[in-house]
């Protein structure tokens, strides 16, 4: 159980105190938006269909107290109704929740059957600017990612590609100072509260993470250097971003080394590398991620593990090779379609994901976004469909 109570009322008390002082000094500036989406789903499992719905609400709140203080928050309330709750039960909001949370902001406002209604704070801090110096404190997102599909670099925060439905992405309990030394450079600094974890072995893990950030630009490259320690490993990172003729060449690398190697957690060199480029109407990417400590020969059951929310910069992946190509097209100035495919060569495993979207009005979109998992049955070792998952959502944004 993470500390609840008196970690949070300190924690609001401290985000209030400095509204109100910087209050005085100029008229509030509260700005208010969010978005409501409703998604129905069909997942095709090996042996059942299972049929489920979500309502997801978000509103974003942006108050500006002061020129140099600035509060933000918001607040991530679904609805979930099917057979998906129903085989999980009450276990269900364990499932759905991320694991990089220091104090508990969330809560099951009802949880039986086939329906669970669940809201959290996932973004709650304060940020202070002054000349050359920017702090944040609180619930944020340390965003020191640069690839579009993994993101080694990515030590605080690290997100799941197939969460869609998750546009902002998790963030952390953390402390960020960042001190910019020139127009393109920085060191950033930043510390983040451990949460409560365990390991499949059920070892308590401490994710407390720590590290120093370093950017500069040269030869019209974008570089990035991060040393620290995250989730009891060192790390040691890097990365950079550029352009490559007309296309945009991007990458990151990072390097683990644990305090002490058990079966779960051994030295790993995780490294990404991509290729952005439009044509016209046509956009793609091309993506490639190597894990040393992922298995060469892992099977399709590695695919089970590739929506977890337990993912870190270190387990992006559960196989040694992956592989990424995606292409989207602008069919229509108000449809856009394309292909995601993920490739694990050496483990006879794919992931599909065509989607389609319609921007049916200037704030409402519907999307057709379908994920499929193809690799060698478990028991008969034919290559099939694992599970396939359809996706119908629309959303207005307010």
């Amino acid at each position: 159980m993470r500390c609840v109570s008196g970690p949070i009322l300190w924690l609001l008390c401290v985000l209030l105190t400095g509204a109100l002082y910087a209050q005085e000094e100029k008229p509030k500036k509260a700005f208010l938006n969010g978005y409501i989406k409703n998604m129905a789903s069909l997942n095709d499992l090996r042996d059942s269909v299972l049929a489920d719905n979500l309502v997801h609400n978000r509103l974003n709140f942006r108050w500006y107290p002061s020129e140099e203080l600035r509060v933000y928050g918001a607040l991530r309330t679904r609805l979930f109704v099917g057979e998906t709750t129903k085989a999980f039960g009450e276990d269900f909001v364990d499932f759905i929740e991320y694991d990089t949370y220091f104090f508990d902001l969330s809560l099951a406002l009802y949880n039986e059957g086939p329906v669970l209604l669940h809201t959290i704070i996932d973004r709650l801090y304060l940020e202070w600017n002054h000349k050359d110096l920017s702090l944040k404190a609180g619930r944020q997102r340390i965003n020191w990612g640069i690839n579009t599909v993994w993101n080694p670099n990515d030590i605080f925060n690290a997100y799941s590609y197939f969460d869609f439905d998750y546009e902002e992405r998790p963030g952390t309990d953390a402390a960020r100072l960042e001190y910019f030394t020139g127009v393109n450079s920085s060191i950033d600094v930043a510390v983040s509260l451990p949460a409560e974890t365990f390991d499949p072995a059920g070892r308590k893990i401490n994710t407390l993470s720590a590290a120093l950030m370093y950017k500069t630009n040269q030869w019209n490259y974008d570089f990035q250097f991060l040393a620290g320690y995250s989730r009891e490993n060192w790390v040691l990172g890097a990365g950079w971003a550029g352009n490559l003729g007309s296309a945009s060449l991007k990458g990151e690398m990072t390097y683990f080394s644990p305090e002490e190697e058990t079966a779960f957690d051994r030295e790993a060199l995780v490294g990404t590398i991509s290729i952005d480029h439009s044509i016209k109407n046509l956009f793609y990417n091309l993506s490639y991620l190597y894990n040393s400590a992922g298995p060469s020969e892992l099977g399709a059951q590695g695919l089970l593990l590739l929506g977890s929310r337990s993912i870190t910069a270190k387990n992006l992946s559960p196989y040694r090779h992956s592989a990424f190509v995606q292409a989207g097209y602008q069919i229509h100035p108000l449809v856009s379609g394309g292909m995601g495919v993920m490739l694990f060569p050496s483990n006879k495993a794919v992931f599909l994901s065509p989607f389609l979207t319609w921007n049916v009005l200037q704030d409402f979109d519907i999307d057709l976004i379908a994920q499929g998992f193809y690799g060698e049955d478990f028991i008969s070792g034919d290559f099939r469909a694992l599970s396939v998952s359809y996706f119908l959502r629309g959303k207005w944004s307010f």
